[in-house]
């Protein structure tokens, strides 16, 4: 652009530094923010760009979606013949396109980027926004392995391409979203569209191959809904029923190296426009967040390698550790599991819909006959040795009771005091008040995307403090200001007064409030408790008008704890209830 150069100030704050992308009269630029000391990215053109309108107004209205997988557009604005959009550099980040240059990810890692994709775009749709451009240059992972996106709303405004109605948009972002999950496991491309950098899918009879044909160890599951996506129909038509069908998925970077892929039948691979690298940036980035430019598209590889046997230890072994995952939420969905206060709450929060039952096949009549005999002589066999125990037991404890009681009588002495024969009871009549079972317990990020590392959140409550939930990764202490906090709430039986509540921290300090309330909100909640800079084991008790609505004990973190790779995350390692 003619008057956009190096050292231009934008906004009297936005030093533009190096060109990154350009896409005709649209340039991305890295660029400082004087005023916060921060690097940006900077999309500029010119205000006589049709574009320029449609531009601006998607940008606004991305600023608005609060999700943190989404990159954040920081200002907005025109002066003279310059517009601009300022979003957050993804400087330390690499596109989902150059890492598949290296060959395919391991499959967890792929259910976990296309998962977190699916999830933030079922929050942008909520706000009436789509993405319609979704490719691998537009998905970009951090050091620290979390998923951003470039390019929502903005993409479609840059190509000039028409928002079509809502049911449409999402089901063009939930193909688009299996797409990436295609790509990720084989480093093809199966749509029609051209992406730089990849080669596209082979096609059999005109049907797009399974992954399962081009790579080893792909999950049945997401073997199944590729191929339900490009060869019949029943695929997820939303990016949420999309994410359902994936979770759950890792929380964590999956670091393990994936098989490369096998050799395939393919049909002739379409050639890259020259320039096609550069527009694929600028479109999937610009106005794109940080783009840089698509990686250079390599010779094809029709060379089968076979997997060392340390990838394929590594490969199994997360392959197993998902199965498991999955096995565990399919049990945590069991009606069997749902007692009945769980079923009349009427509290908000919903719950996750029971899978259908599945008749148990017929067993031989007789089967287990003598096996169920042995069981039932043998637990009436310990039924009766207990109740005899406990029998004598209670006989020799009614006795001590009928027993007159000493008198007894001390002398007064230095730190002592005289007692009289009612302040003489045996250590054998109090009683210890044992820790009231919760009967279930949830993460809580209300003000997020209300999924809060909900697969550890059990561990809040197991009994042990060696271990502990822990929120996702944040920037600084308090959510790079986007909400004023997270936490836990667990569930209290119905019948249940708790007199008081102890949560147990992390070693790192963190603020923490405790509330008890009949719902899992903090809103109608009362504050029993409030902690700063704690760690540890700390105590609250509860009042007494409030124990008789405390179905839920809530424990709030409003100030994470810095962790060891940089991070702050909220953590809680055991929350006890008497």
């Amino acid at each position: 652009m003619q008057g956009v150069g190096t050292g231009r100030l934008l906004a009297s704050r936005y030093a533009l530094r190096q060109r990154r992308a350009t896409l005709g009269a649209i340039e991305v630029w890295a660029a400082t923010d004087s005023t916060l000391g921060r690097e940006v990215s900077v999309t500029v053109l010119p205000v006589s760009d049709p574009h320029a309108e449609p531009l601006l107004e998607a940008a606004r209205a991305t600023a608005a979606v609060n999700d943190h997988r989404l990159v954040r557009v920081l200002d907005v604005g025109s002066r003279g013949d310059v517009a601009w959009v300022i979003e957050e550099s993804l400087a330390d980040s690499t596109s989902l396109a150059e890492l598949l240059a290296d060959g395919p990810l391991p499959p967890e890692e792929a259910r976990r980027i296309v998962g977190e994709v699916a999830t933030a775009l079922d929050v942008a749709a909520r706000s009436g926004l789509h993405h319609l451009h979704l490719t691998p240059h537009a998905v970009r992972r951090t050091k620290a392995g979390l998923i951003k996106i470039a390019g929502l709303s903005t993409a479609a405004a840059v190509e000039g391409t028409t928002v079509p109605d809502h049911a449409e948009a999402q089901r063009i972002d939930a193909l688009g979203t299996i797409a990436l999950l295609y790509a990720a496991m084989t480093t093809r491309w199966p749509l029609r569209t051209t992406v730089p950098g990849l080669e596209a899918a082979p096609r059999v009879a005109g049907v797009v191959a399974a992954p399962s044909e081009l790579a080893v160890a792909v999950p049945a599951d997401l073997d199944d809904l590729c191929r339900e996506a490009f060869t019949r129909s029943g695929a997820p038509r939303t990016p949420g029923e999309l994410a359902q069908r994936l979770g759950p998925w890792s929380h964590t970077l999956v670091r393990h190296v994936a098989p490369k892929p096998v050799a395939a039948p393919t049909e002739e691979i379409p050639r890259i426009r020259a320039g096609a690298a550069d527009r694929a940036a600028a479109t999937s980035g610009g106005a794109g967040a940080a783009a840089t430019p698509a990686a250079t598209p390599r010779p094809p590889r029709n060379v089968p390698r076979k997997p060392s046997h340390r990838e394929q230890r590594a490969h199994d072994k997360a392959a197993q550790a998902a199965e498991e995952r999955r096995e565990i939420a399919a049990r945590r969905r069991d009606p069997g599991f749902l007692d009945v206060p769980e079923a009349l709450d009427t509290s908000t929060g919903p719950l996750e819909p029971p899978t259908p039952l599945v008749a148990a096949p017929l067993e031989r009549e007789g089967r287990y006959a003598k096996a169920v005999i042995g069981v039932v002589a043998g637990a009436m066999l310990l039924a009766a040795v207990f109740a005899a125990v406990s029998l004598r037991g209670a006989v020799q404890d009614m006795s001590q009771a009928v027993a007159p009681a000493p008198s007894t009588s001390a002398t007064r002495g230095p730190g002592t005091s005289t007692t009289g024969p009612s302040a003489s009871a045996s250590p054998s009549t109090s009683t210890d008040v044992g820790p009231i079972e919760f009967t279930g317990v949830r993460a809580l990020d209300p003000e997020g995307d209300d999924s809060e590392n909900d697969g550890g959140v059990h561990k809040a409550t197991d009994g042990d403090a060696d271990t502990f939930w822990q929120s996702e990764g944040y920037k600084n202490a308090d959510y790079q200001g986007q909400k004023s906090g997270v936490g836990v709430a667990a569930k209290l039986p119905r019948d249940a007064e708790p007199t008081t509540v102890t949560v147990t921290l992390g070693d790192t300090p963190q603020d923490a409030t405790v509330y008890v309330g009949s719902s899992r909100s903090i809103d109608s909640a009362t504050k029993i408790g409030e902690f700063t800079d704690a760690t540890g084991e700390q105590q609250a008790d509860v009042p007494e008008d409030a124990r008789s609505d405390a179905r839920y004990v809530i424990v709030w973190v409003t100030k994470a704890a810095e962790q060891d790779d940089g991070k702050y995350r909220a953590i809680v390692s055991e929350i006890v209830a008497r």
